[in-house]
């Protein structure tokens, strides 16, 4: 993963958040997208997620979140939810999930459009 796309995924999920905010809806709660996730390089609470019909997915995580802490280290980018206190960390290895519980997890598989 390159840190191009890396700086790409950690731009669109402040731009969902700061959408989610300025709406006025969902108030206490965000709606944070990860888009074009290659399976494999997801896991939550520390366990890979498997048996997806796609190798690309895009994720929305539904979760209570007034402020979102946003830490840069040399090894990738923690963005922390508060006052839920999620965490997705996101490193050139992949993207780690914890803290989010299963159904406020919505999962979409892309698909490519055949001739």
């Amino acid at each position: 993963m390159s840190m191009k796309w890396t700086i790409g995924i950690i731009v669109s999920t402040l731009l969902a958040i700061t959408l989610a905010f300025s709406s006025g809806c969902n108030v206490g709660g965000a709606n944070i997208s990860l888009e074009g996730l290659s399976l494999g390089t997801v896991t939550m609470d520390g366990k890979p997620v498997a048996g997806l019909p796609s190798n690309k997915i895009n994720l929305s995580l539904e979760v209570s979140a007034r402020k979102v802490l946003v830490n840069t280290t040399a090894e990738g980018t923690i963005l922390t939810l508060v006052p839920s206190e999620a965490t997705i960390e996101i490193k050139a290895n992949g993207v780690s999930i914890k803290g989010v519980k299963p159904e406020q997890i919505k999962v979409e598989w892309v698909t490519t459009k055949q001739d």
